[in-house]
């Protein structure tokens, strides 16, 4: 029986079995964020072409691909299919990230898996998703292919500088999307019994999380672009007399009522009367209350104004860097830091698991795994013996990595 017997019993998803053949971010983030609260998860990599994050010398690789077990599969060959079979028919959940339409080529529809399994949760997680126009479908794409289609970089222009994509965003906004559709296809298949297909299209998953779309395709009304102020006076980003920057996020009753006489102007007053709850940036009180904020920050250093707002009561915070945060007072007491060591000897530091609970914790309990190094105690579960694993190394139907790889020598390949 498939099942990792060095699983540790731990987190609210234990007993639940992930199974995922994916790469590079968007479709391994997913499947670690389910492994860090207490899944059972194997990750199926290409036996014939590694992870290309395995040799991008990036730490991605490490910090996304903890607390499971890998097996190299040459999945589309006949030997590979059969293997994936048994697999599949042990699993809760089955993910993968390939272009739209792929495992309908390699015969692997849904409907054939849940012939297999017909309690099986599948997740596809693609660039333009399983469905509409074959030639949209079909097209290759990566983190910032999807920021550019769904309108994010656009956002990130300044009509003078190239637009910018962030890296990675539509990555791990999609990975984040990809778990709550099985989350909730989990809770459904606990109560009907039957499978579910969740169809993760990136494109869409970063046109979601844009706060003023609604504007735009009800009223035409046109976003904000990077570099251009808020239309909320007080939501805003600026430099201290130091030159460090500080965001202020002024708004709603309770926070004006402190705010407005904090900066010298009088509340209850005409422009700023009793109960206001925002101001646009183009009125005159908005205009005035803005200045009045700038004028401010200009006599203040960046912790001088950050201190005297946060005693005020007022959401503020100075934009940090990693190096301010890694040292963070609060970071350090809710010990958002994890620190382990990986297979090759080298210690990584990250962000441990998110979120937090309180009964049933999170946590890292292996490193991310070398290149097919659990083949052998996985087919075995499976009920392969050891000479038939020994032909699936020889016709090369899975593979294995020899020793591990240093970041320095992964950059140099």
């Amino acid at each position: 029986m498939l099942g990792n017997k060095a699983l540790p019993d731990f987190g609210c998803l234990r007993g639940v079995k992930v199974v995922h053949a994916t790469s590079n971010i968007a479709g391994p983030f997913g499947a670690e964020l389910l492994a860090e609260h207490g899944a059972d998860v194997l990750w199926l990599e290409n036996a014939r072409s590694p992870d290309p994050s395995r040799l991008s010398g990036r730490r991605f690789f490490q910090t996304e691909r903890q607390n499971q077990r890998t097996m190299a599969l040459d999945l589309p060959s006949e030997q590979g299919r059969e293997i994936f079979a048994r697999i599949i028919r042990e699993a809760d959940i089955f993910i993968e990230n390939s272009k739209g339409g792929q495992y309908e080529k390699w015969g692997l529809t849904d409907e054939v898996l849940w012939q297999i399994n017909p309690r099986l949760i599948i997740a596809h997680l693609s660039g333009f998703g399983e469905t509409g126009l074959k030639e949209y479908v079909e097209r290759p794409s990566y983190d910032a292919i999807a920021q550019a289609f769904g309108g994010y970089i656009d956002l990130n222009s300044n009509g003078v500088t190239a637009p910018y994509a962030a890296p990675a965003t539509a990555d791990y906004v999609a990975g984040l999307f990809q778990v709550v559709g099985i989350l909730a296809a989990l809770h459904r298949v606990k109560q009907s019994g039957v499978g579910e297909s969740v169809d993760v299209a990136m494109y869409e998953c970063i046109m979601k999380v844009q706060c003023d779309q609604g504007n735009y395709f009800t009223d035409k009304e046109p976003v904000a672009r990077v570099g251009y102020p808020y239309w909320v006076a007080g939501w805003t980003c600026l430099p201290c007399k130091d030159g460090e920057y500080i965001q202020l996020c002024l708004t709603g009753t309770g926070v004006l009522k402190k705010a407005i006489p904090f900066f010298g102007l009088e509340y209850g007053s005409a422009e700023f009367p009793e109960g206001i709850s925002g101001m646009q940036i183009a009125k005159p009180n908005g205009r005035k209350f803005s200045d009045a904020i700038a004028a401010y920050l200009l006599t203040k250093t960046v912790d001088e104004a950050e201190k005297e707002m946060i005693t005020a009561g007022l959401p503020v915070s100075k934009v940090n860097t990693l190096a301010d945060i890694e040292h963070d007072p609060h970071v350090l007491a809710r010990e958002t830091l994890d620190e382990w060591e990986a297979f090759n000897g080298e210690k990584i530091k990250s962000v441990g698991p998110v979120p937090k609970f309180r009964n049933n914790p999170g946590r890292h309990w292996r490193a991310a795994p070398l290149f097919g190094m659990d083949n052998d105690e996985v087919l075995a579960e499976l009920g392969y013996s050891a000479e038939e694993i020994a032909a699936f190394y020889t016709s090369r139907t899975i593979a294995r990595q020899s020793e591990p790889r240093t970041r320095k020598r992964s950059i140099e390949v």
